[in-house]
């Protein structure tokens, strides 16, 4: 059946529009910056329709580019093969270094499905632009024939400084037919002969995953007791898409180390998977296992509820992320925006949400983070300093509005208006 695009799809947020950003953007300029795009479409095309933050940023991202008077609509191709999702995280995974070829099988399997979801695209020549959010579907350059004026734009949210050299060679020649690639650092570009912007992805303050008002201390305090955990004694969290990359395993560690000197402290590891993450269940299992024999650790899944994230991370003391490999990482200004000091790691996007010694700590090594998480646990006037530098950090340089501007500049450079 051909799918006909002409409406925005059911899982982005409604009540999103310009207005709201008054206080944090100057909306008359943001408006005259997008006039040149009036009458501009553009289909986003990416994986999942939750879980992970390329669907987080779609879903507030959308409406708000359509409050400025261009047309932008979203959209996630059905695959109902779901070989087709164990071979786009082996892609994904050889992007952050794994040395392990695709088969020919696999192969096929990826062009078979870039095809199929090609015949499947009823009016997609009525838009401008075809923002294509990481390789899932990037294939699929080689399958819709292009309108002279039609420009593609790849959009790159992993970290790639250890890309495979096959996942190069496989991906290169697709992302050197777009017109523009996007990246979150300069260390991700993988090809010169693109025009590459270098773009942070965004949180929004006012989603209910960040609202700071939303959430009562009842709500707190029954979120976190549902792990069997205490809220009145200091609690160590990290929240994120359950990845052997994202570094759970590390921050137990972290934990062990504290509580030789804190004994009272407890450490929660949260998230969810992503339907396009076959992975998941097994590493969830590892980790779990991990922290089975120690009463104050949990490692527990959640749902896909904004607000009991929310609660979460407002209900913890000191929040981490300490991935190994990571594109941007949006869960640090999550929790930066809710006033919470963070400990990150020094890959991707990470250090660019957190200013070292003012809004929390980059760290090189585990031995580094416990000794910054103690000094953080027994200075409170330090963990609130942090707290509140954190939020104005992230409220100055990584929310909606602020990508709307980065994304105009993109699209009026793209089309060379």
């Amino acid at each position: 059946m051909t799918a006909h695009l002409n409406n925005t799809i059911e899982y982005q947020y409604k009540d999103v529009d310009i207005s709201l950003y008054k206080e944090f953007v100057d909306i008359d300029e943001l408006l005259q910056q997008a006039a040149n795009l009036k009458g501009i479409k553009v289909l986003h095309i990416n994986a999942t329709p939750k879980g992970g933050g390329v669907a987080a940023i779609l879903q507030r991202m959308i409406p708000l580019l359509n409050s400025l008077g261009f047309v932008n609509h979203w959209y996630v191709p059905e695959v109902t093969d779901v070989n087709f999702f164990t071979v786009t995280k082996k892609q994904h995974n050889m992007f952050q270094g794994l040395q392990e070829p695709l088969t020919e099988q696999e192969k096929q399997l990826y062009w078979e499905v870039q095809q199929k979801v090609a015949e499947t695209l009823g009016n997609w020549d009525d838009y401008d632009i075809i923002f294509l959010h990481d390789t899932q579907f990037l294939g699929l350059i080689n399958y819709l024939p292009k309108r002279d004026a039609q420009k593609y734009i790849y959009r790159c949210h992993i970290d790639t400084t250890t890309a495979a050299p096959d996942i190069k060679d496989f991906f290169l020649p697709l992302i050197e037919k777009c017109n523009s690639a996007v990246y979150h650092t300069n260390d991700f570009i993988l090809t010169d002969k693109v025009p590459s912007f270098i773009m942070p992805p965004s949180t929004d303050p006012f989603e209910p995953k960040n609202r700071l008002d939303i959430i009562t201390e009842n709500d707190k305090r029954a979120a976190i007791e549902q792990f069997g955990l205490d809220v009145n004694r200091p609690l160590l969290t990290q929240v994120g898409r359950f990845d052997p990359a994202k570094g759970f395993d590390r921050v137990y560690r972290v934990y062990k180390q504290v509580k030789e000197e804190i004994p009272e402290v407890q450490l929660l590891l949260t998230g969810a998977g992503a339907s396009d993450d076959p992975e998941f269940y097994e590493f969830i299992k590892g980790i779990k296992d991990l922290v089975a024999d120690d009463p104050d650790a949990v490692a527990e899944e959640i749902p896909f509820n904004v607000e009991l994230l929310n609660a979460i991370q407002q209900a913890s003391t000191i929040i981490y992320a300490l991935s190994t490999k990571e594109g941007f990482g949006l869960v640090v200004s999550e929790a930066a925006i809710k006033e919470k000091p963070v400990i990150v790691s020094n890959v991707g996007g990470l250090p660019q949400q957190v200013i070292h010694g003012k809004t929390g700590y980059i760290i090189n090594n585990e031995k580094e983070a416990a000794e910054y998480t103690i000094a953080l646990l027994n200075d409170p006037k330090k963990r609130e300093t942090f707290g509140k530098a954190s939020r104005n950090h992230i409220l100055a340089n990584f929310i909606t509005p602020i990508d709307a501007r980065n994304q105009i500049r993109l699209f009026t450079e793209t089309l060379n208006l």
